[in-house]
């Protein structure tokens, strides 16, 4: 036990482990309805119903039993279906216990597939449920019983790895359907790219990432293990793995210590000998050597176009530089426009215009946003903006520039197909067609006939031509589970991409005669292929990035494919008792539950979690509420003050659900104490507080926004006890207001803090009675690139002022670093920073402590103080350096910490007495 609770007591320490949920995000005019059944209670927008049977449908087919169980523990979770956002995703979470599905699909099937994204969801995330019921033993009971749900979730998820927590997830979503992500080689190209490369990376590396190389996420390296276990050890090895690991019968590297009781080797040796079965299985698919490239830092070049015979266009990003349009011809490259904040990385060219699809997001209601059309110039570059508050995806635009095609992503889970015409500004036609649930990737033919992948309502996909004026669709290749897309067409040929086996190769069909060629390349992967000049062009994925690759039309090699073939061909990884389950689908029941209506404020106090904490000289004891909506949050709290023997009561609640916060709390204290001209005073105090909000942050173009204002009003009631219980008690109120408005670019992954950017702060407190006191404190920073990558210069300016009278309000101003701040009515600052990594040594020990970045920052400090009642005006100032280290512990939380030191310019102060000072700064997280 003792050494469980020093991993406590360190996960505590280290911030928690705990998903961040969107408070308050909801619209306030949705009406929420629900489906409630012994499994799962399901609250959804009206409109949905289809969809929230669906879902309830099957979990209540898993809930009952599936192949290859964690356990048979089922405990209710609440599902809410979010239909609004654009962002393809889910989770499940604990603290409070819910669920929240995001409808929207990916527009891309080399992401997420063509399933119909609710069963994919569903078959994804309620495995975490399952996971989360059954890892509900041993001493992560105990700690939840001790904790509530935030013990549940540190001692999971400090024990079970969250590379297992998502394979398992996409394990399942492949064992039973006909797809899922292990049967996607874009899913499954990460570690054969590292292979291929020669790329010998750490377990430590591959587990925490790097901020220099290509490193797997754990989805990846989940799949790989989860589908190993089970193909070596056999359907119960998971089980009884993870079932020891979370009940912690070894309190040291529980996940590693089961791994070793029931596969018989050394954790070491069970990966090295999974990666070694999986090398096999692609040396046998023929999986060519990679050739290092000139440039070996991380670079993608994506959707090229040959836009002159020397000429290529393309989308590039890399660690160091954000993505951006570019031009590479016979002098170089040359940036067109970094590209506004995006979902996609495909785009459409024709006629010297660009047309892409970029995010947006609403202010105040953060699960409503939006994917909209951008056309870029490439000669002026302008760039337009195709109506706001749109949801479309993947367009392209026709040979004469005049029209866009994009897939419109309905809110009841469909597709439709729309022209638009640019001259006019207005919707020229909208398709869409019974037993298609998704139109991906549409390319022109003509203005009247396009080309898509398209989805059925089975999950499957394949080519189809589309004569709008028809109203016809022509199949070109027969629906196929094996993924497809990245179309282009020239003439009366169709260039895509689609699974096959291992690879994800690049076909030419012709619309007229159905002849299907595959290009033979040396590569695995392939995608974005485009036809022009007399050259082939693509991108294919590497270790290094997705590079450009380019042959002579009359070099490239063809092979012949039947389209019978072809759409027998099976991809990807599969479980070895996927045939028995990939069905599994089709027998779902379709019982249709009774809907009723789900009042907002339905539970609204949901307390999940109760948290022991002790801070010198305050022992407390907090318990945490959220209701399912996540519009109301709630706290009960005890202190105990050991220094005065005081104990106080409270809480506190926060209301989401309107356009504006509203909070509300009060705390009282018992048997506070003081020494007043020697004598004792002893008093109770109560403490209240009610304020309003109005949080505000949203994403366009190129950079997101933050405007924050409100307004706080707190009232104190004192009374007075023992020897001072005549005296007069004292009540007085203030008003606090603030705003915080902020403004920045995205970052490159390198990137410490934001290119560009500024935030300006202002606060205000004053009181109302009793005491005459006011301060008001102003900040503001401004984000510059420095000389070089990922370098950042950050000015900061600050001033402080305040009445003469009492002093009432506490002294936030942020000082030079090295003095002990003073009080004074008034206060100046200014600030200079120098901000740059200075290695990346991705390197760890114990699979305790990894290092990612060493990064320093040079600053100047100045401060003028000026207290006009005593007449008194210093200037402090300082200099020097920071060292900070960006570290993750136990290979999931991130860390930062770091060292400072400097010297005193001017110090007409009596203290500090020393030149130089020196001082930790543990721990801090410097990115905001």
């Amino acid at each position: 036990m003792g050494a469980r609770l020093f991993w406590l007591f360190f996960l505590f320490g280290c911030g928690g482990v705990l998903r961040a949920q969107e408070f308050g995000g909801n619209r306030f005019s949705a009406r929420w309805q629900q489906i409630n059944t012994d499994t799962v209670r399901v609250l959804f927008p009206q409109g949905l119903d289809s969809t929230a049977w669906r879902v309830a449908n099957l979990v209540h087919n898993m809930a009952s039993g599936t192949l290859l169980s964690l356990g048979n523990r089922t405990k209710k979770i609440d599902i809410v279906l979010q239909n609004t956002p654009v962002v393809a995703n889910g989770y499940v979470g604990l603290a409070p216990f819910r669920s929240e599905f995001y409808l929207t699909p990916s527009p891309d099937n080399f992401e997420m597939g063509s399933l119909g994204w609710a069963d994919k969801l569903t078959l994804h995330e309620y495995r975490h449920v399952q996971q989360y019921n059954n890892f509900y033993r041993g001493f992560s009971k105990t700690l939840s019983l001790l904790l509530g749900q935030e013990g549940h979730a540190l001692a999971t998820n400090a024990a079970i790895p969250n590379w297992f927590f998502e394979g398992d997830a996409v394990f399942q979503e492949t064992l039973l359907s006909r797809q899922g992500r292990g049967r996607m080689p874009s899913f499954l190209k990460a570690y054969p790219a590292l292979w291929t490369s020669g790329k010998k990376y750490s377990w430590m590396k591959l587990r925490n990432g790097s901020f220099k190389h290509y490193v797997p996420n754990h989805y990846d390296l989940g799949y790989l293990l989860v589908n190993y276990g089970y193909v070596k050890y056999g359907n119960d090895f998971w089980k009884q793995v993870t079932q020891e690991a979370s009940a912690w019968k070894n309190a040291f590297y529980p996940m590693q210590k089961a791994v070793k009781n029931y596969s018989g080797l050394s954790y070491t040796t069970f990966v090295k000998n999974a990666f070694d079965y999986y090398k096999e299985i692609y040396n046998g698919a023929g999986t060519p050597k990679a050739t290092p490239p000139t440039n070996n830092s991380y670079v993608n070049y994506f959707n090229p176009y040959s836009i002159a015979p020397d000429s290529l266009l393309y989308l590039k990003t890399s660690y160091k530089k954000r993505p951006a349009f570019v031009i590479k011809d016979g002098s170089g490259e040359h940036t067109l426009r970094v590209r506004d904040i995006s979902l996609e990385e495909k785009f459409g060219y024709s006629s010297g215009k660009i047309v892409y699809a970029a995010y947006e997001s609403h202010p105040r209601w953060r699960s409503l946003d939006y994917s909209v059309i951008k056309i870029l110039d490439i000669k002026t570059r302008k760039q337009e903006t195709w109506r706001h508050k749109t949801r479309y995806f993947s367009p392209d635009i026709s040979p004469d520039g005049k029209l866009v095609v994009a897939n419109h992503a309905k809110l009841n889970g469909g597709s439709s197909l729309v022209i638009l015409d640019l001259e006019k500004g207005v919707v020229k036609n909208k398709w869409e067609q019974d037993g298609i649930s998704y139109f991906v990737n549409p390319k022109f033919v003509n203005d009247s006939t396009v080309v898509a992948v398209l989805r059925n309502n089975e999950g499957a996909n394949f080519l189809g031509l589309l004569k709008l004026h028809l109203n016809q669709i022509q199949p070109l290749t027969p629906p196929v589970y094996n993924t497809m897309g990245e179309v282009f067409v020239k003439g009366d040929t169709v260039l895509f991409t689609a699974a096959n086996g291992l690879h994800d190769d690049i076909f030419s069909l012709n619309v007229h005669t159905h002849q299907l060629l595959k290009l033979k390349t040396a590569d695995l992967t392939n995608y974005y292929p485009n036809a022009a000049h007399e050259k082939i062009t693509w991108s294919s994925f590497t270790a290094y990035g997705y590079r450009l690759r380019q042959v002579a039309r009359t070099e490239a090699k063809w092979e012949e494919m039947s389209i019978d073939s072809f759409s027998k061909q099976r991809s990807g990884i599969a479980p070895t008792d996927a045939p028995a389950t990939e069905n599994f689908l089709n027998r779902v029941s379709d019982n249709k539950y009774p809907v009723t209506k789900y009042r907002k404020l339905s539970h609204p106090f949901n307390f999940h979690s109760w948290r022991p904490f002790y801070e010198d000289p305050h022992y407390s004891f907090t318990v945490y509420g959220n209701n399912v909506l996540n519009t109301v949050r709630t706290n009960l709290s005890y202190v105990f003050n050991e220094n005065e023997k005081s104990h106080a009561v409270g809480g506190s609640i926060v209301y989401g659900g309107l356009f504006p916060h509203i909070t509300v709390g009060s705390t009282f204290t018992f048997n506070r104490q003081d020494s007043v001209l020697q004598k004792l005073r002893q008093w109770n105090q109560w403490d209240s507080y009610a304020g309003m909000s109005v949080p505000l942050s949203w994403a366009s173009g190129r950079t997101t926004k933050i405007l924050v204002l409100g307004t706080n009003y707190v009232y104190r009631s004192e009374q007075n006890k023992g020897l001072f219980k005549d005296t007069v008690s004292r009540h007085y109120g203030y008003l606090y207001h603030f705003l915080n408005w902020g403004q920045q670019v995205q970052k490159a992954r390198q990137d410490i803090f934001p290119r560009f950017g500024y935030q300006v702060q202002f606060q205000y407190r004053h009181t109302t009675s009793f005491y005459t006191a006011w301060q008001l404190l102003s900040r503001a920073s401004v984000y510059l690139p420095g000389f070089f990558p990922a370098n950042h210069i950050i000015l900061t300016g600050a001033s402080q002022q305040a009445g003469t009278g009492h002093r009432v309000f506490a002294n936030n101003f942020p000082y030079s670093r090295g003095y002990t701040p003073l009080y004074a009515n008034q206060l100046v600052a200014a600030t200079l920073n120098y901000h740059f990594p200075l290695f990346y040594p991705d390197w760890g020990f114990a699979n305790l402590f990894y290092l990612q970045r060493v990064r320093t920052n040079f600053f100047y400090d100045y401060t003028k103080i000026h207290a006009t009642t005593i007449k008194i005006v210093r200037e402090l100032q300082s200099a020097g350096a920071e060292l900070f280290f960006d570290t993750k512990w136990w290979n999931s939380l991130p860390v930062t910490f770091g060292v400072r030191g400097g010297f005193f310019i001017r110090n007409p102060l009596p203290q500090p007495k020393n030149k130089f000072f020196f001082e930790w700064v543990l721990p801090v997280n410097l990115i905001p």
